[in-house]
């Protein structure tokens, strides 16, 4: 009778392609989790530029309707006009204002009235910093003046 000889793969050429897999599906997952914490950054990014333009944005239009006093005894910025008013208080690692909050931490904070700082006082123009994830963002705002503010003094 004759042997059939069975083609097919020897046992040390199945181990070959299973340790090849192996290292390409490992890379695999290596690079996946590369992308997943680049996109988790990213995400922070954005996210922290997103509230420090809605903080500018709060800040720009509330400076400009309210008359602006800086409390540095309490960290508190009081923007009054008649009897409407808005508080921002300051912490290291957020700001409320009214009901909003703001995860920024603020490294820097500066008010100035006619470019001259003020530690206590009425104010007309602001300076922060913030350290935020990836970046140091810096902000200006200050209170636009018409000619009568200028005629008046």
């Amino acid at each position: 009778m004759k042997t059939r000889k069975i083609k097919a793969f020897t046992l040390s050429e199945l181990l070959v392609v299973l340790v090849i897999t192996s290292i390409v599906v490992s890379l695999t997952f290596l690079t996946l989790r590369l992308v997943q914490k680049q996109i988790t950054s990213i995400q922070t990014n954005f996210n922290d530029q997103q509230e420090i333009q809605f903080l500018e944005r709060a800040l720009l239009q509330d400076i400009n309707t309210y008359n602006a006093y800086y409390d540095s005894k309490n960290d508190v910025l009081k923007l009054s006009h008649g009897k409407d008013s808005i508080h921002y208080e300051f912490t290291d690692n957020y700001i409320v204002r009214k009901k909003d909050t703001f995860q920024l931490k603020l490294v820097d904070k500066r008010f100035l009235i006619d470019t001259k700082e003020v530690k206590t006082g009425w104010i007309d123009a602001l300076q922060f910093t913030f350290n935020q994830s990836y970046s140091t963002k810096n902000i200006f705002i200050y209170k636009i003046k018409d000619a009568a503010h200028y005629m008046n003094h």
